[in-house]
């Protein structure tokens, strides 16, 4: 299929993952439940919760009610928080809630952030909540509690500190993501890594504030999506998965148009994605948080 996005991408030996997964974030109850179990029904097949949006029990009921081949495709990712990074326990325990919320043992484990709650940014007590946390998530992963690990917010500092430790590397790193902060350096320095950490953007439409910019617009004009896919497109022409969330069903089935923009090719694509990444060059912005201040 002309201009067709791969489905999958291999993360790890054996692991394939979803490029496109649905967000849960500030969705909770029966409003997450039902998202998700919408999301589902017109073809997402990867869900992204944590622990901190308190909702991984409603994505468990979600698939509950999906049939039973839905349920079994249907990949979920799923992160510590920085108040679970406290002590080798307090993260162990975690870990068996998450599995215990999720009736299952979740595809792929992140840490959240590279910092363990109550500490000053620059404290070193962050570095040894992450050492620890790896420490605890590569036993999980021994244990067949999760199929891949991974990190999120992670800066090339944290990564570098990660790499020269770790005995099992991060299978990806899930970061904020988007024209107006393509957030370079950091996917470059992933992809050169052996082997290669692989980049999950989240927030593609800039917290919806990129979605009437003129030069979205036209961006997605050319590739012939509306401006919400063409902005999730412009991610996975980086070679990067996506996480996004949509308020409404027609929303959410818009959304994974950007797999399928049959009568554009790749090449096209790409020529107009280092355009639109051109037009922001001068003024990038920041939606989200920044761990660039944690030590």
């Amino acid at each position: 299929m002309g201009g067709a996005k791969s489905a999958t991408v291999t993360i790890s030996p054996g692991v394939e993952m979803p490029t496109v997964a649905f967000g849960t974030f500030k969705l909770r109850g029966d409003a997450c439940r039902d998202a998700v179990r919408e999301a589902l029904m017109v073809g997402f097949r990867a869900v992204d919760t944590a622990s901190c949006y308190r909702n991984e029990d409603a994505v468990a009921d979600a698939l509950k009610s999906a049939p039973r081949n839905v349920c079994d495709e249907t990949w979920i990712t799923t992160k510590l928080a920085p108040d679970e990074m406290t002590s080798e326990e307090a993260t162990n325990r975690a870990i068996d809630g998450m599995v215990a919320r999720l009736g299952r043992a979740p595809d792929l484990l992140l840490v959240h952030w590279p910092g363990r709650s109550k500490a000053a940014p620059e404290s070193d007590a962050h570095g040894e909540a992450r050492k620890r946390t790896w420490r605890c998530m590569e036993n999980a992963l021994r244990n067949h509690k999760c199929r891949a690990i991974g990190t999120s917010n992670y800066e090339i500092a944290h990564m570098r500190e990660l790499l020269s430790y770790c005995d099992v590397p991060p299978a990806v790193n899930q970061i904020e993501i988007h024209p107006a902060y393509p957030n370079t350096e950091v996917r470059a320095y992933c992809a050169s890594l052996v082997p290669r950490v692989h980049t999950v953007g989240y927030s593609p439409l800039g917290v919806g504030e990129l979605l009437d910019h003129p030069s979205v617009r036209a961006f997605a004009d050319a590739i012939g999506l509306a401006p919400a896919p063409a902005l999730i497109r412009w991610t996975l022409s980086n070679d990067c998965s996506v996480v996004v969330k949509s308020s409404s069903r027609a929303h959410t089935e818009e959304n994974l148009t950007a797999l399928s923009s049959t009568h554009t090719d790749d090449d096209t694509i790409a020529h107009h994605a280092a355009i639109l990444e051109r037009a922001f060059s001068s003024h990038h912005k920041k939606f989200c948080w920044d761990p660039r201040v944690v030590r």
